[in-house]
Parts: C-alpha cells; sequence; structure tokens
C-alpha cells in the first residue's frame, strides 16, 4: 500500500512562521530614557513584539525595556506610536507562552521572592492617619498594591492606617513590615492604573 505524501505549501510554512499574538492586560515597569520609569500595559504581545499602553510619550526608533512582575525583561525598539500607545519590535524572537505563564503563576512557582506589582522610587511628602493621630512622613516607592514610608516611629506590624498622598485618592492600609524607621504597606484596594500612571508621570517632571 502506498501513501500520497503530503504536500507542503510556502503558505503552510508561512502560517508555521508567523507569531501568535496574544490579546492581554500585562502591567509593568517601562524603561527609557536612562534610569527613568514609568507605569505601562502591554495590550498584546506576540513573538516578536508587544503593543504597549503608557501615559509616557515614546518616540519612534527609540529603545525601551519592559520589566514583568515575574521578573521577565522585554527589549525592543518603538516602530509605531498613536496617542497613548506604542509599538514595539523585540530585538530577539520571545517564547510568549513561557512569558505568560511566569506571570500568571503563583508564588510556589518561584524559587526566589514573589512576584509582585512593579514598584517605583519616589521622594514626597504624604501624612498618615493612625488612631486618630495626624503624622507627616515621606513616601519612598509605590505601586498599585503597596508602598513604603519613612517616618521617626513606625506604626507596628498589622496597623491599620490610612495613606494620604497629594494627587492620588486616599488608601487605606495595613502595615505589612515596621523596622527602624520605615514601614511597608499593603494597600486594602489598589490604585487604579489610570490614577497612579499619571501621578508618577508627574512626579518625573518635577524631579
Amino acid at each position: 500500500m502506498y501513501l500520497t505524501p503530503i504536500q507542503t505549501t510556502e503558505a503552510d510554512l508561512a502560517a508555521d512562521r508567523a507569531p501568535r499574538t496574544v490579546t492581554t492586560l500585562l502591567v509593568g515597569k517601562l524603561l527609557c530614557r536612562g534610569t527613568v520609569e514609568h507605569l505601562c500595559r502591554i495590550r498584546n504581545i506576540s513573538m516578536s513584539g508587544m503593543m504597549l499602553e503608557t501615559h509616557h510619550p515614546l518616540g519612534f526608533g527609540s529603545g525601551v525595556a519592559v520589566e514583568l512582575r515575574s521578573g521577565d525583561r522585554l527589549e525592543g525598539n518603538v516602530v509605531w506610536t498613536s496617542e497613548g500607545r506604542a509599538g514595539v519590535e523585540f530585538a530577539a524572537a520571545i517564547d510568549v507562552d513561557h512569558i505568560l505563564a511566569q506571570v500568571k503563576a503563583g508564588p510556589e512557582g518561584f524559587c526566589g521572592p514573589a512576584p509582585r506589582a512593579p514598584r517605583f522610587d519616589v521622594e514626597c511628602a504624604a501624612r498618615i492617619s493612625c488612631f486618630g493621630r495626624h503624622i507627616d512622613v515621606t513616601l519612598e516607592n509605590v505601586s498599585q498594591s503597596g508602598a513604603r514610608i519613612r517616618l521617626p516611629r513606625p506604626p507596628r506590624e498589622d496597623t491599620e492606617i490610612i495613606l494620604s498622598v497629594p494627587g492620588l485618592p486616599s488608601r487605606r492600609c495595613t502595615t505589612r513590615w515596621s523596622a527602624d524607621d520605615k514601614a511597608g504597606l499593603i494597600f486594602l484596594e489598589p490604585i487604579s492604573y489610570n490614577d497612579l500612571g499619571p501621578w508618577l508621570e508627574h512626579c518625573t517632571l518635577d524631579s
């Protein structure tokens, strides 16, 4: 019995080589122009590139990198821009399935520190309300899910407080840790992307 060989066409080969585009919504840290950091979202991603959404204007041809909560770093060049969005072509092809699996993995999937929302270093005056007292503090870093503050006598671990930062909605928090003159806060409700992104850009312009 003879088997008819299967003919492979150029269209079939092209389909095999075509990158698989995945629509998603990944929040990351956008790095460009040296050490400046910005908040961004990845709207879709393929093995050859991604579409970014960011409050920071990007120029055609500029090199950028995006760090994800998993620690993965995606690097490439801007190939098109539109208001609030940009297309980035990767410097080298990526494994999309691996990237998505890493981002979605729970803490048990990592040997090192558990993944967390991108944090941004800042240095600005803020205030906390604790047991009816208002205390001036310095905000040292912030993410959508938490912050680090500096003050002479930080509240104890698991203390519920309210954090007020000029330009951002007040947030109810719990102290996750407390040591020396610093405390780590967890927000009971995350800061929205549309609140935090423009606020960070304003901080960048002021610094």
